[in-house]
């Protein structure tokens, strides 16, 4: 899942560049859309620094891993669970830590030392380049936002990390796997994430960088901008810089009224609209 160690490698393998891709598809080929889903973790903020610490850590134990390796076992068999609220995190990175070849002798502390950086690293999270500009725009054009997250935290505590972001109140909902026990690419996290916008598929765009989820994305009907991406991920249109979001937004494009089903009632809201070019890398 997660196979970048690093929050700006980005687009390295795209050759087209957002501004071509742009000028390719003109206005009348672009597609309205009234809403749109952030994944958090890497996209608003860099997720990574405790990996790569955990990573240093197990490699001064003399455990030979590589970080897309090491962590794809990670994400996949292990943190799955946990985020969903089926596991303890202690238990599944002990178990993880076991299985990758740490001694008996050396999970305990290890485990301890992490629980302490994962905290430190919670308290001191920082927004990446260019996101609380970019998200307070989105806002001032009326765009309903969504942040989700896989994440071991209630949603409640997610809530405190997006103020910490300076993003509080900028987002119509945030969600939490942990609090509705499922994980990205399960089509229901994204179903939940639609709920709270009352949109369908169609009209959102989902903003993530991980290539399972934003196929998991793509494979519901959601149209996806990739974002401090993985290689080989595929997306309707890729970013170099989070504030070339803002390039493939029209502000200037007509309000559209949405209809959504609240409790078996029709109710009508009021939407910006945000125009997405078609686009694959070449």
């Amino acid at each position: 899942m997660r196979a970048m160690p690093s929050a700006f490698d980005v687009g390295q393998d795209v050759e087209t560049s957002l501004p071509a891709i742009a000028q390719r598809f003109p206005a009348a080929e672009r597609a309205a859309v009234g809403g749109l889903i952030f994944d958090m973790a890497d996209v608003l903020y860099d997720d990574t620094r405790w990996r790569r610490w955990l990573l240093r850590l197990v490699n001064q134990l003399g455990v030979r891993a590589e970080y897309a390796d090491f962590f794809r076992v990670w994400d996949r068999e292990y943190l799955v669970d946990v985020n969903c609220g089926r596991r303890e995190v202690a238990e599944a990175l002990q178990a993880f830590l076991l299985a990758s070849g740490v001694s008996w002798a050396q999970v305990d502390e290890v485990e301890a030392a992490s629980r302490i950086q994962r905290q430190s690293f919670e308290l001191n999270v920082r927004p990446l380049p260019g996101v609380v500009s970019t998200i307070v725009q989105l806002c001032a054009w009326r765009l309903p936002l969504v942040a989700w997250a896989d994440t071991t935290q209630t949603t409640a505590k997610l809530a405190e990390r997006v103020e910490r972001l300076s993003l509080a109140n900028r987002f119509q909902a945030v969600l939490s796997s942990f609090d509705l026990e499922c994980a990205q690419p399960s089509p229901q996290s994204y179903q939940a994430a639609l709920d709270a916008l009352g949109l369908s598929a169609s009209q959102v765009v989902y903003v993530g960088h991980d290539a399972e989820h934003l196929a998991g994305a793509q494979a519901v009907g959601l149209r996806t901008v990739a974002f401090n991406f993985q290689r080989p991920a595929r997306a309707d249109h890729y970013l170099t810089r989070f504030e070339d979001l803002l390039e493939v937004v029209d502000p200037c494009a007509p309000r559209s009224r949405v209809e959504a089903d609240h409790d078996g009632a029709s109710a009508q809201r009021w939407s910006s609209r945000l125009v997405l070019s078609e686009g694959n890398p070449r």
